[in-house]
């Protein structure tokens, strides 16, 4: 049962909740001030109907916990929903993002958050030195001072948002101050690829490159797979009689020297398709060279199945293409573009040689057509053009 006791310029109204496994009682409490104007009578007879709503919320499990602070219910979100809701990669991540967040809003109640806070310390994420991830040019300066991107920032309020948004579901929070705040835009990017004669002139100078990464490279080119899906690759995934390969897992790196193996997010993810005659060419020249560096590391080959890997036959780490693709980019002459922008240069080039966007939506792994319309809107967008002057064509012939 409710009590009630003068506290103050108002009433503490408190609620028992029993003993832990100490002795110790429990329960909650809140504090009503009554408005001005209030007689005695009015005042009292509140007093008892805020005693029965309060005790009423803390049987339904909805009264808020004014105590918890942002940094204690954090942790006990990590343990109870992340680890269970998660992935492990997205885990790892979240915890990188909660060390700067709780260094920032930790110490707050939960309660006592608000959007302005929050918007404050979005803006305190932009400042110089912030990222500890700091990447130099070949120059040797600093990109963009340090600073996180807005993309960064935006993915730190949505893990604010997300855990506030649990503490309202479980009963210790009434309202997410995230939902009112204010983080940073971010700027729309076009998409970078190599156009067709750009494409053919980096496959004829990977023809001079070592046969690992020729054949990784070139693979990434016909197949658009992603970088995690080219490292889980195994040679029972490549159909040589029917040309056909299949992607059904993904290789990640997720900090402290630890590769994980993971299915795709979603069932589009795992798909296979046709190979083309020069894939299925090159991937058994490469099978044969795999074979001797098998024989050649002899005992110390460690057998995982995996297309592609060290010298050794360990997992290839993820970063170790990409710090070769930028390095081979960089001395090739073409416009510069990353690892993944050869997965845009696959789907462009796809759309522009007339693929329906169905087709290449399933190729590329997207959940939807939605997103693949989305991303290559600009290829498109020129396909809807040469749509139009076609009809017109056919149209004024008949004219």
């Amino acid at each position: 049962m409710a009590t009630a006791r003068r506290k103050g310029r108002g009433y503490e109204i408190r609620v028992s909740c029993g003993i832990d496994v100490n002795g110790k009682k429990l329960g909650k409490s809140k504090i009503w001030i009554p408005d001005e104007g209030m007689t005695p009578r009015q005042i009292e007879k509140e007093v008892e109907r805020q005693k029965v709503l309060f005790e009423e919320e803390i049987k339904n499990g909805i009264c808020p916990d004014n105590k918890m602070r942002f940094v204690d219910f954090s942790k006990r979100w990590m343990e109870e929903y992340a680890k269970v809701n998660l992935t492990i990669k997205t885990y790892a991540r979240y915890e990188i993002y909660l060390k700067r967040i709780n260094q920032g809003i930790g110490h707050l109640k939960l309660k006592d958050i608000t959007p302005l806070q929050l918007n404050a310390f979005y803006r305190s994420l932009e400042a110089e030195g912030v990222n500890q991830r700091k990447r130099y040019d070949e120059n040797g300066n600093l990109i963009n001072g340090g600073k996180l991107a807005p993309k960064t920032i935006l993915d730190h309020h949505r893990v604010i948002s997300k855990i506030l948004s649990t503490a309202i579901k479980w009963g210790l929070l009434e309202k997410n101050a995230a939902m009112r705040a204010d983080p940073p835009k971010v700027p729309h990017r076009e998409i970078s690829c190599l156009n067709e004669d750009e494409a053919r002139k980096m496959l004829m100078l990977l023809n001079n490159e070592p046969i690992q990464y020729q054949t990784m490279i070139t693979l990434l080119v016909y197949t658009g797979i992603r970088r995690g899906e080219l490292c889980g690759l195994e040679w029972r995934d490549i159909d040589f009689e029917n040309q056909v390969m299949h992607v059904c897992r993904s290789s990640q790196y997720i900090g402290n020297k630890t590769m994980i193996t993971k299915e795709p997010k979603t069932k589009s993810g795992i798909r296979h398709f046709t190979l083309s005659k020069t894939a299925c060419s090159l991937l058994k020249n490469y099978k044969n060279w795999q074979e001797e560096q098998k024989a050649n590391a002899g005992d110390q080959w460690k057998e995982s199945g995996r297309l592609f890997t060290s010298w050794n036959g360990n997992l290839i780490h993820p970063d170790t293409v990409t710090d070769w693709f930028s390095k081979f980019i960089k001395r090739s002459g073409l416009p510069y573009v990353t690892l993944h922008s050869l997965r845009h240069t696959n789907a462009t080039l796809m759309i522009a040689e007339g693929t329906d966007v169905c087709t290449v939506s399933k190729r590329l792994g997207h959940a939807n057509t939605a997103t693949t319309l989305n991303i290559y809107a600009h290829a498109l967008k020129s396909k809807d053009m040469e749509a139009a002057n076609t009809l017109e064509s056919v149209l004024h012939s008949y004219a």
